[in-house]
């Protein structure tokens, strides 16, 4: 009797030690309307990256539906001494001491470019995030042409 309830107890010890929250599994609320395409991600994660230059950092959110093969990628690029990501990213070219944003979701056999005014970032602390789309315009990459977009995201994002 003594060898099942320890063989239980490292079964459920195992079980549990194994799950994570860290795991990107989304937190995150979505709004999201692209051409028809309502976008309920399941995973958030986002990181560091390489910037071009030494006075700037970079950072790529990667939130996805990965069941629906749905991924919305944030690129945001911002000066290095700035301490959080809060701030209203524009879209397009800038310098290394400019907030910038580039925005792209995909989905099966489609490609969407989001541009537009600018890209609101707000940093509530502890990996939690709002992002909200002034003037968005979204562009079909594969057919070519304007589509609609709608929408906002919030909650936590997990850093890998």
């Amino acid at each position: 009797m003594k060898n099942i309830t320890l063989i239980l107890f490292l079964v459920l010890g195992f079980a549990v030690g194994c799950s994570s929250d860290e795991d990107g599994k989304s937190g995150v609320n979505s709004s999201i309307v692209i051409d028809g395409i309502t976008f309920k991600p399941n995973k958030a994660v986002y990181s560091y990256q390489p910037a071009s230059f030494e006075s700037q950092k970079r950072v790529r959110f990667v939130i996805s539906n990965e069941g629906m093969q749905e991924f919305l990628y944030i690129d945001i690029s911002f000066p290095a001494t700035q301490k959080s990501l809060t701030g209203e990213y524009s879209f397009g070219i800038g310098t290394a001491d400019e907030l910038l944003a580039m925005v792209e979701f995909y989905a099966p056999d489609k490609r969407y470019y989001i541009s537009g005014y600018s890209l609101k970032i707000t940093d509530n602390g502890d990996s939690n995030f709002n992002f909200e789309f002034v003037s968005p315009e979204v562009y079909d990459g594969i057919n070519n042409k304007k589509v609609n977009f709608k929408g906002a995201l919030n909650g936590k994002i997990v850093m890998e």
